[in-house]
């Protein structure tokens, strides 16, 4: 065989091992012949002929873009600093490829305008107490621009939403005042549920005063009982339930014990 011809196999044997693309399983490649896509190529072995036809091999993943917002006015005028996390994959590698120059740098742009957008809106008190509701909206109104661009976004979670360090310590007092309004109307209704209560407990005492005379000597029973020395207060009401309960002494019990005969 001719040495012009093996150096013509050997050559198209080059060409052919450099034209050989290989797609991951979780990728999809984008065939150009001289700039006109003509082919979708899944996961696998291809053939993509150097210097005729160009690929663009494309992440179908889920990626995850972080941004934030520096300083920007909520509604009510305070200065918010608020990091998210959105969750994205591309769902249409053709309008990936085709409709948007980078669809990562336009999701980037996308998600900072969006969150900029929504904290201008909200005043404070929504962006620390409705968090969820403000993932949703944001997810909505990226979901709403990138769907053109053949990205489908999953969802979009807050992770970090900082405040001026003097706002937050009139947000702190505010925060024990609402906690101790709480805990003193709590101690209320526990006062009231205590007198009715009481009051249900004088009804039935006062109704059987046995019953009221019985729960006294418990009460002093529980006392006694103590493993320490107990100081025990007695009211005279208790006293003289006491009294009212020992038996009366006799006559013999009363007299005086005898000296002597006369």
């Amino acid at each position: 065989m001719p040495v012009a011809l093996w150096i013509v196999v050997a050559a198209a044997a080059v060409y052919v091992a450099a034209s050989v693309r290989i797609v991951k399983q979780w990728e999809e490649m984008l065939v150009f012949l001289f700039g006109r896509l003509v082919a979708v190529r899944s996961p696998g072995l291809h053939v993509v002929w150097r210097f005729f036809e160009t690929a663009v091999v494309i992440d179908k993943r889920i990626a995850t873009t972080e941004f934030r917002t520096e300083g920007t006015l909520s509604k009510d005028k305070v200065p918010v600093t608020l990091l998210a996390v959105l969750f994205w994959k591309v769902a249409d590698v053709r309008r990936a490829a085709l409709e948007v120059k980078n669809y990562q740098a336009a999701i980037d742009l996308a998600a900072q305008t969006t969150l900029r957008d929504i904290v201008s809106r909200s005043d404070l008190e929504q962006l620390l107490s409705d968090q969820r509701r403000l993932d949703e909206l944001i997810a909505e109104q990226i979901r709403e621009r990138a769907t053109s661009w053949g990205i489908e976004v999953l969802n979009v979670e807050i992770r970090d939403l900082e405040i001026p360090a003097s706002l937050q310590d009139v947000l702190s007092r505010k925060a024990q005042a609402q906690a101790e309004k709480e805990a003193r109307r709590i101690y209320g209704e526990a006062e009231v549920v205590a007198a009715e209560e009481f009051l249900r407990a004088a009804r039935l005492y006062e109704g059987s005063p046995v019953a009221f005379r019985l729960r006294g000597l418990n009460v002093l029973l529980e006392a006694v009982k103590s493993d320490q020395n107990t100081l025990v207060f007695l009211p005279t009401e208790l006293t003289d339930m006491l009294r009212a309960v020992a038996p009366a002494p006799t006559p013999r019990d009363e007299a005086p014990p005898s000296g002597g005969r006369d």
